[in-house]
């Protein structure tokens, strides 16, 4: 009996418990959606009902706070927990206590604290959810895609706010702004410098930065950070979606790639600020501040987004060579990935190191091998490749068309900016309407290939047309095995190569097809080079997209959408993974091919 009492006791304190997380959740939503549209002006006259609407929000967070904190106090003994909603009880009093001083707030307007508050419990809460994504029943590639599709559709009605335009914005092309931000394309249906007001543009900077590094990436981030543990079922989840081998580092490595994420945007844009002149700017100190971090946040994650309408042609960048070179770094940083990026980082480290103890302790140079693993060797050197070739075949084919207006080194420096940006990034330091179709091509094939796999860029990516490539090469000679760097490819890397690429064309060629139908006015050569930019999440366009009919933009929307998330991806989604190994095996025979 005393073994049942004690069983049903804590199950009650489990109901409770999840009846009280429930609830915060609950008014956490509608707090946010409150703010939401107040913030966005749809219905001024609402204020004073947004105000009861904030307090009653907040008197119920501390009433099932307080419950949260006795059940984790006493009950579950979840110390981070228990700070974490120490702080939020004290953060909300204290909010609370400085309304009734009208001295504290003379100056400032207090329902903008109410919003903060709301929207900051709404960040907790949700982060921390995020970190139980166990109890959902959906495979990672299809909650992969779900998490992109929610933010495509909440960026879409932030954008559609009344505060984020100036002449206000369709819901198709808000859905297709959005799309192009979350996928991080750079494509644009109106100018993103002079249509937006300053908070669509910071809407679109957010878009950015979730859709490049992935909503899965920051939500877990806060959440790790407010909640401190999570299941190894949840662990495995994650896994799946950093591709990191070792499960004890998945979320390690969350909290690298934020922190090197926010570092190198950091110091983009202290660098971009300095190469900028203050005389360009008549807004002064700060709208200099806001286009360079706007850039360095657009760069790094390869979106594309630009505040002038003619994007670096602008006069005031178009021989700013400094300021292009920058960028072009911040893609390619952005582009190789973040294993790879934390791969140099280790040779780098281990070298140094080794110079230390040499230099200081007398100990003899020690070199590790295979520092740089395999995965980073092919795509450093697929990479260098790339933009070795492209840069001198859009020196020597565009010297006499889109960059006639530079010469010596910056005619070179204009060139291998060329060869950067259509790895996924999409800015533009030429007039595209000039360019040759030597140039429309080879860009129309940097743009296809991408960046490199776990990174900001879309595309097929590097690795997969190293893979390919290899395997032709050695099919061509004989070899029954693909071989690199003294190493065997396996052959499963080898077929999930050929498939996205067959995958890859076929999509191209459906959107293709369907744009042309839509629009039969536009040149085939405009419109396949719009479906390859959307398929690689580029956003260079030969001026074709606010000519689009809305079928084309839906095309498009899918387009992009595919392109980010991966063909593979979606395909993997699709259908549901085969349960075990067959016991058997049918009789092998040949297809005759040729």
């Amino acid at each position: 009996m005393k073994f049942r009492a004690f069983f049903n006791q804590k199950n009650n304190l489990l109901q409770a418990g999840q009846f009280t997380e429930n609830a915060v959740f609950v008014f956490a939503i509608l707090g946010f959606i409150a703010v939401f549209i107040d913030v966005g002006g749809i219905h001024s006259d609402w204020h004073p009902l947004f105000d009861v609407l904030y307090h009653t929000c907040l008197i119920f967070f501390i009433l099932f706070f307080i419950v949260r904190f006795y059940l984790n106090r006493f009950i579950f003994k979840k110390l981070r927990e228990q700070w974490v909603t120490v702080f939020e009880i004290v953060f909300i009093l204290a909010l609370l206590l400085a309304q009734w001083d009208v001295r504290l707030l003379q100056d400032i307007n207090s329902r903008e604290f109410l919003q903060l508050a709301v929207s900051l419990i709404f960040m907790v809460e949700i982060s921390k959810r995020s970190l139980g994504l166990e109890k959902l029943k959906v495979n990672p590639p299809l909650l992969f895609m779900f998490s992109f599709l929610i933010l495509i559709f909440i960026g879409a009605f932030a954008l559609m706010l009344p505060i984020s335009t100036h002449d206000g914005l369709g819901f198709l092309d808000a859905i297709f702004t959005s799309t192009s931000a979350v996928c991080v394309t750079g494509l644009t249906v109106v100018d993103t410098g002079t249509y937006f007001t300053g908070f669509g543009q910071n809407v679109i900077l957010v878009l950015i930065s979730l859709g490049g590094l992935g909503v899965m990436t920051f939500t877990s981030f806060f959440g790790l950070f407010f909640k401190g543990e999570t299941s190894f079922r949840n662990q495995k989840i994650y896994q799946d979606f950093m591709g990191e081998e070792n499960m004890r580092n998945v979320f390690s490595t969350i909290i690298k790639i934020v922190t090197f994420t926010l570092g190198v945007e950091l110091a983009g844009a202290a660098t971009l600020f300095f190469s900028l002149s203050p005389g360009d700017f008549p807004g002064g100190l700060g709208e200099r501040l806001y286009f360079s971090i706007f850039h360095s946040i657009s760069a790094f994650n390869n979106a594309g987004f630009q505040l002038k309408a003619s994007g670096l042609y602008d006069e005031v960048l178009r021989n700013n060579y400094f300021f292009q070179t920058t960028i072009a770094f911040l893609i390619i940083f952005g582009g190789l990935g973040f294993a790879i990026a934390f791969n140099i980082f280790s040779y780098f480290r281990q070298r140094l190191q080794s110079q230390f103890r040499y230099l200081f302790l007398g100990e003899r140079y020690r070199h590790t091998p295979w520092v740089i693993n395999f995965n980073s060797r092919i795509v450093l050197r697929t990479t260098a490749i790339l933009l070795v070739a492209g840069t001198v075949i859009f020196y020597f084919t565009e010297s006499s068309t889109s960059l006639r207006e530079h010469d010596g080194i910056g005619k070179w420096l204009a060139a291998f900016f060329c060869s950067v940006t259509p790895r996924t990034a999409g800015f533009n330091n030429i007039d595209m309407a000039v360019l040759s179709r030597e140039g429309i091509l080879i860009t129309m094939l940097l743009m296809w290939i991408g960046a490199s796999p776990g990174s900001t860029g879309g595309g097929i990516k590097t690795s997969t047309i190293a893979v390919a490539a290899l395997g032709i090469v050695n099919f061509a000679r004989g070899r029954d095995q693909v071989e690199f760097a003294n190493r065997e490819i396996a052959k499963e890397s080898i077929m999930r190569a050929f498939i996205i690429i067959s995958l890859s064309l076929v999509m191209l060629g459906i959107s293709t097809l369907a744009v042309t139908f839509f629009n039969p006015d536009l040149s085939l050569d405009k419109i396949a080079f719009e479906c390859f930019s959307a398929f690689g999440t580029v956003g260079l366009s030969l001026g074709i997209t606010p000519l689009l009919s809305d079928l084309s933009k839906v095309v498009i929307i899918l387009t992009m959408f595919v392109g980010r998330v991966g063909v593979l991806t979606l395909l993997l989604g699709m259908f549901k993974k085969a349960a075990g190994t067959k016991m058997y095996r049918y009789p092998v025979e040949n297809v005759t091919i040729t």
